[in-house]
């Protein structure tokens, strides 16, 4: 439901559904979640909230967030972590 919430413009609803289904596990709310932060989408910019929520989409194996934590690790010159 957070998902289809979010490009409908709906920040807060789809924080609420998104946020119940990551402390669950869902891999793809996390991910979610993590472009939220980082753009300051219904919420605060906030880049370690971003990472967190990259980082368990990653673990969880979603495949996107296992690519973007690689280029925030590259980017910041943790070449070792990235790959």
């Amino acid at each position: 439901m957070g998902i289809r919430r979010y490009p409908e413009g709906d920040y807060g609803s789809a924080f609420g559904y998104l946020n119940k289904a990551a402390r669950v596990g869902d891999a793809s709310a996390h991910s979610q979640l993590a472009r939220m932060f980082m753009n300051g989408h219904g919420v605060g910019k906030d880049k370690k909230k971003a990472v967190y929520h990259l980082e368990e989409a990653a673990i969880a194996g979603h495949p996107t967030a296992r690519y973007n934590i690689g280029a925030i690790e590259w980017n910041n010159g943790s070449k070792e972590r990235a790959v």
